[in-house]
């Protein structure tokens, strides 16, 4: 596990998400059978690979809004957030699994990675500082050059902020892409 450095705050310097306008400019959304509101192209395989409305994450609870210089979206059991600095196709996801979390992330079409650093936070407080997952082999999780997955399984009641960034790894980490835009889930 590696410390969080000072570079990795200002890198994400993103506030909690608030609805706002749909943002301009992006895919045509899809209404989900059964839910209220639209999932938007960047989020719908994922959704979908999750059973949809009766899955993982379950119905939209409201309208994607733009978040920084990508989407983001509640889910009635997560959220999802599209993060295209590190890669067209990068969305990050979250949802409550059991008394912990699920975090996904993928894909980094046109970047692939060594491994990946996970940063959570709970509360605004960081959790034993960034995690490290290997790709195929090692770590905190399932990861692969592209995508990954790790999961929490008892975490506290709060707020969670969750983030990944990944990198190639020889004499130290080498991270070009940065951190992607933080996700968020309350337990």
């Amino acid at each position: 596990m590696l410390a969080v450095g000072a570079g990795m705050a200002a890198a994400v310097a993103v506030t909690t998400p608030v609805p706002a306008a749909q943002a301009a400019g992006s895919a045509a959304p899809q209404r989900a059978a059964a839910c209220s509101y639209n999932v938007p192209s960047q989020f719908l395989r994922r959704w979908n690979d999750n059973h949809g409305a009766d899955g993982g994450f379950g119905c939209p609870v409201q309208e994607a809004f733009q978040y920084g210089n990508g989407l983001y979206q509640w889910f009635a059991k997560g959220a999802m957030v599209w993060s295209p600095n590190q890669g067209a196709n990068m969305v990050t996801s979250v949802q409550r699994w059991g008394a912990g979390l699920r975090f996904d992330w993928g894909l980094s079409d046109g970047y692939n990675y060594d491994g990946w650093l996970i940063n959570i936070r709970r509360d605004g407080q960081d959790i034993n500082g960034d995690q490290e997952c290997i790709a195929h082999g090692g770590g905190s999780g399932d990861c692969g050059r592209y995508d990954g997955t790790v999961y929490w399984n008892t975490l506290q009641p709060g707020q969670y902020r969750i983030s990944v960034e990944g990198c190639d790894i020889g004499s130290g980490h080498t991270c070009r892409q940065g951190w992607t835009l933080p996700v968020y889930e309350y337990l």
